[in-house]
């Protein structure tokens, strides 16, 4: 497969992904992607929570702050898989809408915290000593 006809499938699956993530209640797709990078967020579930469950199900998105919201970068790997991807996001708001609250041992606390410190250099602060007591 040539680099044209890659970055077609890439393309296409992101709008697809695009597309899925609006279906899903509660969910909404941040922006116009006009690209692979796909960024999403959640008025009705805290979405660090749902990070934690995709994660624990070996998806690994990127958390952003401000607003809070994940994101994924459309890959060629994706284009075979991106139907799992949408039912196991779908499944995991479903579960944090059925089970509000943190689960054992996820980043939402962190997250959600950090997003709402005032002072930026304290959230660097808090987070560099979060990681070496982690270690």
């Amino acid at each position: 497969m040539g680099y044209l006809e890659s970055t077609g499938k890439i393309m296409e699956v992101s709008k697809k992904i695009q597309k899925g993530i609006d279906d899903i209640s509660g969910l909404f797709v941040i922006g116009k992607p006009d690209m692979t990078v796909v960024a999403f967020g959640s008025d009705a579930v805290d979405i660090f929570e749902v990070n934690d469950i995709m994660s624990s199900n070996g998806w690994h998105l990127n958390a952003l702050q401000r607003p809070n919201s994940l994101h994924i970068c459309v890959t060629l790997q994706h284009t075979a898989i991106y139907e799992e991807f949408l039912k196991d996001l779908e499944d995991s708001v479903n579960t944090v809408k059925a089970n509000p609250g943190p689960i054992s041992g996820g980043m939402a606390p962190i997250y959600g915290a950090a997003g709402k410190m005032p002072d930026r250099g304290t959230v660097k602060e808090l987070l560099v000593e979060f990681m070496d007591s982690s270690c």
